[in-house]
C-alpha cells in the first residue's frame, strides 16, 4: 500500500514536473558529474539563467494539460473511489491531494491508460508494465508460477526505468518493489494483510476526538457512546437509523412503459441537463428505438 503510493507519487510528479518532481536541477547536475546523458545537462541562456532541457520522460506543457483534463473527466463507479475532478488544479497543470487509495486507483487503472498518448512507446511501456505488476500482485488469487515470473519481470522493468529516469528517482521505495513478488509468495494474497482497513478504522477513531489534550479518553468515550446508540437503535421502530434507512442509490420502482427499450432499471445521478437533438441525431434515435423494440418485430418484418 505505502510502496505503491510512494512509487506513484515519484513517477507522477516527475511526469508533471511539479515541485515534488525527482527531476530537479541537482539531479541534472548529478548527470553531468557522472558524465552520462549529455543531452539532459543544465545549460545557460544569454541572460545567464539556468536552462533545463525538456525530457522525453515528462509531459510537455500541452500534454500536461491534456492528461490533467483526462483525469478530471474520469467517472468512477459509486463507492469505488473519490472524485478525481477535485484533485486537479484549476489551471489543469497539476494533480494534488491524492490519498493512499487514490494512488492505488491511479496506479492500477488510470495511469497506464492515460499516458499512452502522451509519451513515446519505449518510455510508456516499462511504466505500464510496472502498473500491471502492481495490479497482478493485488489480485484476489495468486499463482505461484506467476509470482516467480513476476520476480524476474520486475528486475527487467526497473532496469528499463534506470535507462530512462535520472538516478535521483531510485530511492529505497523504488528498490522495495523488487521484494513484492517474494513477499506475495511468502504471505499469500495481499488483501488479508494490507493496511487499508486499519487506516480507515483509525480515521473513524480520530473522529471521536473532541478534546485534543486527551485524545485516548475522547476515543474511549466516543466508542462507548456509539456502542450504546447502536444497541438502542435496534429497538426504534419509527425512527430512521443506519439499519433501516434506504441505501444511497436505491433502485427506481418497476417501469410502467410497455416498450422493452424504455424499461430501464437505472436511476440517474446528478443534475439533469436538457439535450436538443438535431435532425440527424433524431433520426439515429428513432432507428435505435425501432430496431431494439421486440414488440414491433412482427410489424417491422
Amino acid at each position: 500500500m505505502h510502496i505503491e503510493k510512494n512509487v506513484l507519487e515519484a513517477i507522477l510528479n516527475t511526469l508533471l514536473m511539479n515541485d515534488k518532481s525527482k527531476d530537479t536541477a541537482k539531479a541534472r547536475q548529478d548527470l553531468q558529474r557522472l558524465g552520462i546523458r549529455s543531452g539532459l545537462w543544465l545549460g545557460q541562456t544569454k541572460n545567464g539563467k539556468c536552462l533545463k532541457p525538456q525530457t522525453a520522460y515528462s509531459f510537455t506543457p500541452e500534454n500536461q494539460k491534456k492528461y490533467c483534463q483526462f483525469i478530471k473527466g474520469v467517472k468512477l463507479p459509486d463507492g469505488f473511489g473519490s472524485c478525481f475532478k477535485h484533485k486537479v488544479t484549476d489551471n489543469d497543470t497539476n494533480i494534488t491531494g491524492l490519498k493512499s487509495h487514490d494512488c492505488h486507483i491511479m496506479m492500477q487503472r488510470l495511469l497506464p491508460y492515460g499516458l499512452q498518448n502522451y509519451l513515446p512507446d519505449k518510455i510508456a511501456k516499462p511504466i505500464i508494465e510496472l502498473c500491471s505488476l502492481f495490479k497482478q500482485i493485488c489480485s484476489a488469487t495468486l499463482m505461484e508460477d506467476d509470482m516467480l515470473k513476476a520476480q524476474i519481470k520486475v528486475v527487467d522493468i526497473l532496469c528499463d526505468l534506470e535507462l530512462i529516469y535520472p538516478p535521483a528517482l531510485f530511492d529505497i521505495m523504488i528498490h522495495l518493489v523488487i521484494h513484492l513478488p517474494l513477499e506475495a509468495l511468502e504471505g499469500g494474497p495481499i488483501h488479508p494483510r494490507w493496511m487499508f482497513p486499519f487506516e480507515r478504522y483509525m480515521k473513524k477513531l480520530k473522529g471521536y476526538v473532541r478534546n485534543k489534550a486527551k485524545p485516548e479518553g475522547s476515543i474511549a468515550e466516543g466508542y462507548v457512546a456509539e456502542e450504546a446508540l447502536t444497541f438502542s437503535s435496534h429497538y426504534f421502530r419509527d425512527v430512521t437509523t443506519k439499519f433501516n434507512r434506504p441505501d444511497r442509490n436505491v433502485d427506481p420502482p418497476p417501469p410502467t412503459c410497455q416498450f422493452q427499450v424504455f424499461r430501464s432499471v437505472c436511476k440517474s445521478i446528478g443534475l439533469r441537463s436538457v439535450i436538443r437533438f438535431d435532425a440527424q441525431e433524431l433520426k439515429k434515435v428513432k432507428w435505435y428505438v425501432l430496431h431494439n423494440s421486440p414488440e414491433i418485430d412482427t410489424y417491422r418484418s
